[in-house]
């Protein structure tokens, strides 16, 4: 089963992996953002991993959804990746996250504080 999904990228769920398509400035910057996070802190086992950027165009593992985040979780995440300590990161939101492994992980790591501040706007 295939399912989509759309805000500031297209986002196409497939078997055993994620296609996130950007549709606008904000989402190209998203995914060329998880690239980057990705690249500095794929050992923390915080996100869920990455297979490939291209142009924006971000390909992930697949991950279970979850119902609920601990708020322990969030704040270990905060602390060991300070640039989602910012008020318009919503990491308190569960369809952020995911199960990988038997763990907890983010799915949507590309915002960072020009990004969030960029919701509010007309970009």
């Amino acid at each position: 089963m295939i399912k989509i999904t759309w805000s500031t990228r297209l986002v196409i769920l497939i078997k055993n992996f994620v296609l996130k398509i950007p549709i606008n400035k904000r989402g190209w910057l998203q995914g060329k953002n998880e690239k980057l996070v990705w690249s500095q802190y794929k050992h923390s086992n915080f996100l869920a991993p990455l297979r490939w950027e291209w142009f924006g165009v971000v390909c992930q593992e697949r991950c279970e959804p979850i119902k609920s985040i601990d708020e322990n979780i969030v704040k270990k995440v905060k602390w060991y990746i300070p640039r989602f300590d910012i008020p318009n990161c919503d990491l308190y939101n569960p369809l952020n996250w995911g199960i990988y492994d038997g763990r907890r992980v983010l799915l949507d790591y590309g915002i960072d504080e020009r990004i969030s501040k960029m919701y509010n706007k007309d970009e």
